[in-house]
């Protein structure tokens, strides 16, 4: 049985609803949770010298989530990624989304789930944060109810259980936004090594929307390597690619990433039944508001392993179906496994 603590406070003073909440293990791990976007705020994990740092970036104070263009550890929906031209049709009915990444829609744009206050509710070592997405929201179509389960267990596991339903045939892809530096400081990610157990990827065209085809990773291939190896093959510019996992069955758990720091002796394992994982190397980061180390943070202090459905899935034939039945229940889940090497 897990031996852990839990504790809420207020980040506003006189504002009740928002809410942080730490989860400690036995080990003297912790992640800090807020309701506002359902996001992972903090995790506190151990180097290979027992010492705790944080490993997500997150803000001091909450008021700088409200307008935060960066999606710092946000629970994305209803769909995660991008929807081109923000259009998709379904049973022959055209659904207009909003738009708000040029012509396209990205994390379902101003209505995504970021910016959207859940229920919430404590058991032991999980917090379980829910949602009601009324018809129409954001241009989806049905009322959809969704819950993310986050729970800290004693071997330093994150695990975060995603479920929805809805009155009518939508869309849904969740997923978690958290961005990962390992070294435990503020600094950029080139010096962490990667591995990616795929060999086949998305291509995608200028507006990180894939064209349709299935390609070879070629000169994106992670086996362990430094970052800053593989930028470099690729004219030094960050990476967006969505890779594809090797599965058996839909409902199978398996490896989508590992992310090593060799000077602080971290790992993490990111482990999901997803179709497949993003890679974003945080290029475009640019925060106003100050991360953990007292400053905001820039280009390359942190990268994303956005376990999700492909993006743009409905409009894509190449794509696995994207849908769920009236009353079906969507279910998805991502493990986040910190030790050290």
């Amino acid at each position: 049985m897990n031996s852990t603590n839990t504790k809420e406070d207020n980040i506003i003073t006189g504002v009740n609803e928002i809410k942080l909440i730490k989860i400690t293990n036995k080990r003297g791990a912790s992640i800090s949770l807020s309701n506002y976007g359902a996001s992972l705020v903090s995790a506190l994990m151990p180097d290979k010298n027992g010492q705790l740092a944080d490993v997500v970036l997150g803000f001091a104070r909450l008021e700088d989530y409200f307008d935060d263009q960066n999606y710092l550890g946000a629970t994305i929906g209803r769909f995660a990624n991008r929807i081109a031209n923000g259009k998709f049709e379904l049973d022959g009915k055209t659904f207009q989304l909003h738009t708000n990444d040029g012509a396209h829609t990205n994390h379902s744009g101003s209505n995504g789930f970021s910016n959207k206050l859940f229920h919430y509710l404590t058991e032991g070592n999980k917090v379980i944060f829910t949602l009601y997405s009324e018809e129409g929201e954001g241009g989806f179509p049905g009322d959809l109810h969704c819950s993310v389960t986050y729970e800290l267990t004693d071997q330093n596991e994150v695990l975060i259980n995603y479920q929805a339903h809805s009155n009518q045939k939508t869309i849904v892809s969740l997923t978690n936004h958290a961005y990962f530096n390992l070294s435990g400081k503020q600094s950029d990610i080139f010096d962490h090594q990667l591995y990616i157990p795929s060999e086949k990827m998305l291509e995608m065209d200028q507006d990180y929307l894939p064209t349709g085809k299935i390609v070879s990773t070629l000169k994106s291939t992670f086996k362990g390597q430094q970052i800053a190896e593989i930028i470099t093959e690729n004219n030094n510019k960050g990476l967006n690619n969505y890779y594809l996992l090797k599965k058996q069955t839909p409902t199978e758990l398996v490896l989508a990433a590992e992310l090593s720091h060799t000077s602080s002796g971290r790992r993490l394992k990111v482990f999901t039944d997803s179709y497949g994982v993003l890679l974003y190397t945080g290029d475009f980061l640019d925060t106003t508001g100050f991360g953990h180390h007292g400053k905001p943070y820039t280009a390359f202090n942190g990268l994303c392993l956005e376990c999700q459905h492909y993006p743009d899935a409905p409009n894509q034939q190449i794509a696995p179906a994207v849908t769920i039945e009236k009353g079906a229940v969507y279910q998805q889940k991502i493990i986040y496994k910190f030790d050290t090497i």
